[in-house]
């Protein structure tokens, strides 16, 4: 079975699926399109009213977490005494200096 003929097959099943509704249906055309207007129109409604509700309640526990973490920290204060200070680092880039390490080997 290739992929067009699937295809196919399902455009064909749908358009009689689509087909057999509007003759069986109890309502005219039109009454059955408001219908579905309708629904469509309430479940869009229901749908927006559960995304504002969602993005509320997300809102209220990001401030609650933020109110949480907001507490007071004091400064850290250190005292300079010889052990808490560290020695100035040494300085040897002279030494290391590949001019000047060129000019000696010469």
């Amino acid at each position: 079975m290739s992929k067009g003929s699937f295809g196919f097959g399902i455009a064909l099943g749908s358009a009689l699926g689509v087909a057999a509704a509007y003759l069986l249906a109890k309502q005219s055309g039109e009454e059955l399109q408001q219908k579905f207007k309708e629904k469509a129109d309430d479940s869009k409604n229901k749908l927006v009213i559960k995304l504002d509700n969602m993005v509320e309640n997300a809102e209220i526990k990001f401030s609650e977490k933020m109110t949480d973490n907001e507490f007071y920290n004091p400064p850290v204060e250190y005292e300079a005494v010889p052990e808490t200070v560290a020695a100035p680092p040494e300085h040897n880039a002279l030494e290391d200096d590949p001019v000047t390490s060129l000019d000696t080997q010469l």
